[in-house]
């Protein structure tokens, strides 16, 4: 099978990365998607992340009724702090058979040669990319050269995919807040954030 994989803290998920991810599966061809939230991402280890499995229950949530779509845990058994390269690496070992492909922003693509072990990031998944409004598409090429390895290694498609501009940070700001967040995220979600107080000080 063709298996998107989709990492990121989703703290909370929201529509934004609902649409992304369908439009990735659609276009791309995808089989699935599995939505890989992070255990302890490494830009964020000496920040506050809600706990794990709430997380992964908005997600559930979420995607409830998509066939295609499922929530992964798997770095929750990986060693800390969670890199894509080991994540990767352990999802071959435990799914094989099956091709995997990373769903991103173009705006990560100049980042991932700062990534832990980038190369076998490339080698273990193919690029579903989406482009960011204002961010300059890099090729295959200038991504390989970038990692010292060749544009065979590198498999990039590009996603057309609509601009929805929802952060994660401004939501639980907004919450804190008292603000609404209806319609930014979906409707279970919103109820369970507002049940067990998510993002509200003290």
């Amino acid at each position: 099978m063709r298996i998107g994989i989709f990492g990121g803290t989703f703290d909370p998920v929201h529509m934004g990365h609902l649409i992304l991810a369908e439009q990735c599966r659609s276009q791309a061809g995808l089989d699935e998607v599995w939505f890989v939230p992070s255990y302890l991402p490494p830009h964020k280890a000496d920040k506050g992340v809600t706990r794990f499995e709430s997380r992964c229950d908005m997600i559930e949530l979420a995607i409830a009724g998509h066939s295609a779509f499922q929530v992964n845990r798997i770095e929750k058994e990986l060693p800390e702090p969670s890199f894509t390269a080991r994540t990767l690496g352990e999802l071959h070992a435990r799914h094989p058979g099956n091709e995997f492909f990373l769903l991103m922003g173009s705006d990560c693509l100049p980042d991932l040669p700062g990534w832990y072990e980038p190369r076998l990031v490339v080698e273990r998944a193919g690029l579903v990319v989406v482009p960011r409004p204002g961010v300059m598409l890099w090729t295959a090429d200038r991504l390989a050269k970038a990692l010292g390895t060749s544009e065979e290694t590198v498999r990039l498609q590009f996603v057309a995919c609509p601009m929805i501009e929802i952060a994660s940070r401004e939501l639980r700001r907004a919450i804190a807040d008292g603000m609404s967040i209806r319609y930014m995220v979906p409707r279970a979600v919103e109820e369970y954030v507002r049940e067990r107080k998510l993002y509200v000080a003290g």
